[in-house]
C-alpha cells in the first residue's frame, strides 16, 4: 500500500517544508523506501531546497503544468534511487482559477488531484506532499487525496489556532461533505522551534497537549537548530555528527509514525496510553543505531 502523507498547517512559516523535505529524505535514504515528494505549497520553497540538496536547477514540469496537462508523470525527476520528485513553482497560486475554467462540477474539482495521483502512486511506498497554508479548493484536492496528515505546529498561539482550525473545522467539513470517499486521519501533532527558555512557548506546548491529548502529539519536538536552517540555505548534507544528530531526529519520527500507522490501521484510534520509544536518540544522545547512520545517496 502507498501511504499519502501531507504535512500542513493553516499558519505559515511554521517549519512545514524542512520537515517535509527531512522526511522525505530520510525514508528514502536511511530507511530504502521509494518516495515521491510532490512541491505543492505556493512558495516551492521545498523544490528550492530539493535542487541545493541533488545539485539540480532545472526540472522537466512543474506542479501546476503536469495538472493542467493531466499527467503528473512528466514532473517525475529521480534525484536518487530511492526518491522522486515534481517540483512546485509559484504559478500553482493561480491554479484554483485554472480549476474553475476547466473543470466543471464541485466534486470533479475536488478530486481532481487524486485521479491524477492514483495513477502513479503505487510506484511508491510514501508519497509526502508539502502544503499550502490555506484551505482552499487547492488544499481540498490534496486532503482528498491522502491518508495522513501531520498537523506540524510551531510553538507560538497563531500556529496553536491554526492546528484547531485545521483538524476540528476544515477536516471535519470535508469529512462530513466527502465521508464515505475519503480516508483521512491526524497522524499527529508535530511540534517544531521550540525554545524551552522561554515560558510563553512552554505554555504552548501544555496547551496543545490538553487539547488533543498527549497520544497524539509526537514524542520528539523539532527544536530551532541551526543545522536544520542551515539546510534551508545550502541544501541537506551528511558530513558530520551534527547532521548524525538530524537524521536520527527523524529516523526516529519516521518510526512513529509507522506506528501510529499501525495504530489506526489495526485499532482504530491512539489509545490513551500509546508512548514511543525511540531508537535512534534517547534525551539527546545518539543510540547505537542512531550512529551506525549513513544515508545513501547524499554524499
Amino acid at each position: 500500500m502507498t501511504y499519502v502523507i501531507a504535512l500542513s498547517n493553516q499558519k505559515g512559516g511554521v517549519g512545514k517544508t524542512t520537515n517535509n523535505v527531512m522526511f522525505a529524505i530520510t525514508v528514502a535514504s536511511v530507511f530504502k523506501k521509494k518516495v515521491l515528494h510532490i512541491d505543492m505549497d505556493l512558495q516551492a520553497n521545498s523544490t528550492f531546497m530539493l535542487g541545493l540538496t541533488f545539485n539540480r536547477s532545472e526540472w522537466p514540469a512543474s506542479i501546476t503544468r503536469c495538472l493542467e496537462d493531466r499527467d503528473l508523470s512528466e514532473g517525475i525527476v529521480h534525484l536518487t534511487d530511492n526518491l522522486d520528485a515534481i517540483a512546485g513553482d509559484k504559478d500553482f497560486r493561480n491554479w484554483s482559477t485554472w480549476l474553475a475554467d476547466h473543470v466543471k462540477g464541485v466534486h470533479k474539482r475536488t478530486f481532481y488531484f487524486k485521479e491524477l495521483l492514483d495513477k502513479i502512486k503505487d510506484q511508491y511506498d510514501y508519497v509526502f506532499i508539502d502544503t499550502p497554508p490555506a484551505t482552499d479548493i487547492k488544499v481540498d484536492n490534496i486532503m482528498v487525496a491522502t491518508n495522513y496528515v501531520i498537523v506540524v505546529q510551531e510553538t507560538k498561539r497563531f500556529a496553536f489556532e491554526g492546528s484547531k482550525d485545521l483538524t476540528s473545522t476544515y477536516l471535519q467539513t470535508l469529512y462530513n461533505d466527502f465521508h464515505d470517499e475519503i480516508d483521512i486521519q491526524v497522524a499527529g501533532v508535530l511540534l517544531v522551534l521550540l525554545d524551552r527558555s522561554h515560558p510563553v512557548e512552554q505554555k504552548i506546548v501544555d496547551k496543545t497537549t490538553e487539547y488533543f491529548g498527549q497520544q497524539y502529539i509526537f514524542d520528539q519536538i523539532i527544536k530551532n537548530h541551526q543545522r536544520l536552517e542551515n539546510y534551508g540555505e545550502y541544501g541537506v548534507q551528511f558530513d558530520d555528527w551534527h547532521d548524525n544528530r538530524m537524521f536520527s531526529i527523524f529516523s526516529d519520527l519516521f518510526c512513529e509514525l509507522k506506528e501510529r500507522i499501525h495504530l489506526f490501521e489495526t485499532t482504530g484510534d491512539i489509545p490513551e496510553d500509546y508512548q514511543y520509544s525511540a531508537q535512534y536518540m534517547h534525551g539527546n544522545r545518539l543510540t547505537k543505531l542512531g550512529k551506525e547512520l549513513d544515508p545513501h545517496g547524499l554524499d
